[in-house]
């Protein structure tokens, strides 16, 4: 069986969160889990898959940085090929002011969602 996310498809291990059911037996430890534990390593999972994707951009601009840096005839070929592994390449007409409205208006929605699960949470 196979997960899917946004980046193409994921192979599911087993003992890891998505072979997973609450209260089903860890293939590898022989142990049992608890429903409250279960409901939290997707999001541990999530979390972690999030920081990967930060990691795999963040190297990508560094190596442009530098390769600029180095007098590199395209510099900027390891952020467009990051971008374009997400499907995130601006249209070819976009202007600087339109992605960074776009991606303003991207951070205030996420700001919004976070903060009613937040509040949610709470109540």
């Amino acid at each position: 069986m196979s997960a899917r996310s946004p980046w193409g498809p994921r192979k599911t291990v087993p003992g890891t969160v998505s072979s997973q059911v609450s209260g089903a037996p860890d293939t590898w430890t022989g142990t049992q889990r608890s429903a409250s534990a279960a409901g939290r390593e997707p999001a541990a999972l999530a979390l972690a898959l999030l920081r990967a994707e930060y990691a795999r951009l963040a190297a990508a601009a560094r190596a442009s940085v530098t390769a600029a840096r180095a007098g590199a005839a395209n510099p900027l070929v390891y952020v467009e090929a990051e971008l374009a592994r997400h499907g995130g390449l601006p249209p070819a007409d976009a202007t600087v002011l339109a992605v960074l409205a776009d991606a303003a208006a991207g951070m205030m929605v996420a700001t919004h969602a976070s903060t009613a699960v937040i509040c949610r949470r709470s109540a």
